[in-house]
């Protein structure tokens, strides 16, 4: 054999590389710990945005994510809704790469960072999957009702919002066995638990339009509270236990904050054309605006515009290595 040195060389450079052929290369950036990384809904691909610069960089991908989750620092694991495989994105090592194969179907995802389960529903197969994240296996599924969209893990419980049916499901973790199921607001949307209280929005009853979010308490199912926020009301969520509890409403492009004790609304305030998804830090929220085309960023006591970038065909998931919520 003609040059063997050469070719080993170049094999162990492969190897060394940590890349295989199905990898995709995620942006560089310079700044790592002010990157804001952004999935696309209008087209396939993610965008890194530096926060401190303003600088951006997007690649394009074979795929679109309908589902992300931190599972160690800098680690996440993503769903494509119409994939037969989970993807693994490492912003430490800037790339992308297939994870584990799972039916089709995935709507959403999320992580027991005690157990290292992760949990994912399926909205074509109406079921619950608990994955031991250590040896990428199915250890169960559990059926629910139609279309489960939406979940929230707290400590040992897991809700899971069924969106065609109208109900929330509640499973006990430590048996992986349902405990309670109970209905909910017509067509809803947005789910989240405040340690008391089973939150939901959404769009309200066919020919209505509601603006409320509903407290429901998970042992009764009974609804407790409502509470006017804005119109269309499709993701609830708080930055800390004790925080404020935030409401992003695409019907009138708002975000809503109120006291998570007396319920009274606290701001208001516009985020643009189509809000559709939010993270926090420590300081601020961040929100897409899907047709607005931009990334608002916010002061999560005072919800003053911080900053604002423009980014164009459908800004849509968000995460921050280690630090976005």
């Amino acid at each position: 054999m003609r040059y063997p040195l050469i070719i080993f060389a170049f094999i162990m450079i492969v190897m060394l590389s940590g890349c295989t052929s199905s990898d995709i290369a995620l942006p560089k950036m310079k700044n790592e710990a002010s990157v804001l990384y952004i999935s696309h809904l209008k087209e396939n691909a993610i965008t890194a945005l530096d926060l401190s610069t303003g600088n951006e960089e997007k690649v394009s991908l074979p795929i679109r994510f309908s589902a992300i989750v931190e599972i160690k620092s800098g680690i996440f694991v993503a769903s494509v809704k119409e994939e037969e495989s989970l993807y693994e994105i490492n912003i430490n090592e800037n790339k992308v790469s297939p994870y584990m194969d799972i039916d089709p179907g995935i709507l959403e995802l999320t992580y027991d960072h005690e157990k290292g389960n992760l949990y994912t529903v399926n909205g074509k197969a109406n079921h619950i999957q608990v994955i031991d994240v250590e040896k990428k296996e199915i250890m169960e599924e559990i059926s629910v009702g139609e279309y489960p969209s939406k979940m929230v893990h707290h400590g040992k419980l897991l809700f899971v919002l069924a969106a065609k049916s109208g109900e929330v499901y509640v499973m006990d973790t430590s048996t992986n066995k349902i405990t309670n199921t109970f209905r909910v607001n017509e067509r809803p949307e947005g789910l989240h638990f405040d340690g008391k209280y089973v939150w939901t929005g959404g769009h309200g009853a066919t020919g209505e339009m509601n603006e409320n979010v509903f407290a429901y308490d998970p042992e009764t199912g009974k609804e407790v509270k409502s509470v006017t926020t804005g119109l269309m009301p499709i993701q609830i969520s708080q930055v800390s236990g004790n925080s404020s509890i935030y409401v992003l409403s695409h019907g009138d492009h708002s975000l809503t904050k109120f006291n998570p004790d007396t319920y009274e609304v606290e701001k208001k305030i516009n985020v643009g054309d189509n809000p559709s998804y939010m993270i926090a830090d420590g300081t601020d929220l961040y929100v897409s605006s899907l047709d607005g085309d931009e990334i608002l960023v916010l002061d999560q006591d005072s919800l003053d515009v911080v900053n604002k970038y423009a980014i164009t065909n459908g800004p849509y998931l968000l995460f921050k290595g280690g630090e976005g919520e």
